[in-house]
């Protein structure tokens, strides 16, 4: 399990009917034995997500509100107890859906310009902010918080991921050095769970000592070295373009199942839709055999804090979150960025704008989109995702940083999220938080957006944590859900090689990051090297600009 579970570049969202708006709700349990018990918090994609009013909207009468329907939140980040499920049809939650389809919005003349537009504060956003710290750039991410999926929150002082895990990436290793973050090496190998039994060390001899028959073992140890043997950069591009179910084919329905779960884990797909050229690489980097992996107490959301922090104290005017971004528009030499922000649609110039927002809503809100451009983009998929975390006042488990789960667990994986710093910790009387990552197809995408589903996937956790440490559920005092729509993108067949250079062409003087333009798996690593690759194209842009602006002219 790689960062990927941010899987992360959020970014401003126009019509993301899973947007984040992290309206939490407190809701009870099925099994009311446990009603005393336990407290469950779901938070994440809800009505409330987009408040446009429906006044800002062209042909839209004065009279139409935007005031959202008895049972939503109509501020980011509250806690609502309820008994019963939020109703989510409301105007609100209508008009995202308005704009998601091209509704035509009124757009005032540029007020403001700057050199450089961001749309998007995930981490792909984030960085592309640091690397041109020294521009005049503006920044405008829809959510309340920057970081996208990449978020830390706490419970009793215990930090925890609500989404990307972990990184062994060294440039992005030297930039957290950068801005003062300390680094923390994990030092772990994964174990596994098979057939409800934990297995320590899966990949340093657990496999061995596994209940797998003998041959499954064998098949499992012949396919890690023909991987390793194989060399995949010479024939990446074939292997791109094929299933990684074609490779797994020969060594039996085992593997396919561990990866069934392995794969939406880490690049948003069963084995059947991931590239081989992905699967095969993992071999390179998954099990935690890797001794220089690191994290933090509650994940790679840390980064996202300390980059937010850094650059807010650097430019605090040109940080704004809550700013849904509605159009993209070259006009002349210049951008155009419209957006709504405290109620009020504003429009900004730019010489360049970057959009670092994932691309399903990029080709949304961009306007002049080449045919081939936008159809890349929509032959990207995203899969949502739940990020169970079990919040107990004794310590479960604390043998290993991150447990896999092969099919059909609804639990791929878990982490135990204060592991940098208490993994040598022998006192078990203490707040503990268990990570626990429940990625959903793209079907049940819109199964999220109810809190009875989310409930029953909640407790489903508890009942798997509690057969794999029986009396866990003792201890467990509350369960916090997480839901995200459109998390991480699918790392399909053709998306490396085929799909994501067309993604990224420059368009004019827009220019593409976010994880989903490199083609790889959505983790923090690849929205740096998005992030990088766009500061060079925008630098040599910008460069060009200027040595046009300062050609003499010729005297008369």
């Amino acid at each position: 399990m790689s960062d990927p579970k941010d899987r992360h570049d959020s970014g401003v969202a126009a019509g993301n009917d899973s947007s984040t708006a992290r309206s939490n709700r407190a809701v009870e349990p099925k099994n009311p034995s446990r009603r005393d018990a336990i407290r469950y918090l779901i938070g994440g994609a809800v009505a409330a997500a987009c408040p446009i009013p429906a006044s800002l909207l062209a042909g839209t009468p004065q009279s139409a509100t935007g005031t959202p329907q008895p049972g939503t939140s109509s501020s980011a980040g509250s806690v609502a107890a309820a008994t019963t499920p939020a109703k989510l049809g409301s105007e609100s939650n209508e008009i995202c859906h308005r704009v998601r389809d091209g509704e035509q919005f009124n757009f005032p003349a540029p007020a403001k310009e700057y050199e450089i537009i961001i749309v998007g504060g995930g981490p792909s956003g984030l960085l592309t902010s640091y690397k041109l710290r020294d521009t005049n750039f503006l920044l405008l991410e829809k959510e309340p918080r920057f970081g996208g999926n990449a978020i830390s929150e706490q419970w009793k002082d215990q930090w925890y991921s609500t989404g990307a895990a972990y990184q062994m990436d060294d440039p992005l290793e030297a930039l957290c050095r950068e801005i003062g973050m300390p680094i923390y090496r994990i030092r772990s190998v994964d174990a596994a769970i098979v057939n409800d039994k934990l297995v320590p060390e899966f990949w340093a001899g657990g496999l061995w000592k596994s209940s797998y028959p003998d041959a499954v073992k064998k098949n499992f140890d012949k396919f890690f070295k023909d991987m390793k043997a194989m060399d995949i950069e010479a024939n990446k591009e074939k292997l791109d373009n094929m299933s990684f179910a074609e490779l797994l084919k020969p060594y039996g329905p085992e593997l396919t199942a561990w990866f069934d779960n392995f794969g939406p884990n880490n690049w948003g797909a069963r084995a059947a839709d991931t590239s081989a050229y992905i699967g095969a690489d993992s071999v390179n980097w998954g099990g935690g055999v890797e001794p220089d992996r690191y994290t933090w107490p509650g994940g790679l959301g840390r980064i996202s804090l300390a980059l937010s922090e850094h650059m807010q104290k650097l430019a605090p005017e040109r940080m704004h979150n809550k700013a849904t971004v509605l159009q993209v528009e070259q006009k002349a030499s210049k951008v155009h960025v419209s957006y709504i922000e405290n109620g009020e649609i504003m429009t900004a110039a730019a010489k360049a704008v970057v959009v670092a927002c994932p691309k399903f809503i990029g080709k949304k809100i961009v306007k002049g989109l080449p045919k081939a451009q936008y159809e890349a983009m929509d032959e990207l998929r995203y899969q949502p995702y739940l990020v169970v975390n079990v919040c107990s006042n004794q310590v479960i488990y604390n043998g290993s940083y991150d447990t896999n789960i092969p099919a059909p667990s609804p639990i791929v994986d878990f982490n135990v999220a204060d592991w940098v710093i208490n993994r040598d910790n022998k006192e078990v009387n203490r707040p503990a938080v268990l990570t626990c990552y429940v990625p959903r197809p793209e079907r049940e995408r819109s199964k999220i957006l109810h809190d009875d589903y989310c409930m029953q996937l909640g407790e489903q956790v508890v009942e798997k944590v509690e057969t794999w440490f029986p009396g866990a559920k003792a201890k467990i005092e509350e369960v916090h859900i997480y839901r995200r729509g459109h998390p991480m993108y699918v790392s399909a067949p053709g998306v490396m090689t085929r799909v994501a250079p067309e993604v990224r062409k420059p368009l004019g003087n827009i220019f593409f990051a976010h994880s989903d333009t490199e083609g790889g798996i959505s983790e923090y690593s690849t929205g740096l090297r998005a992030a990088e690759r766009v500061t060079k194209e925008v630098t040599a842009a910008l460069g060009k600009q200027a040595a046009r602006a300062s050609v003499a002219v010729p005297a008369v």
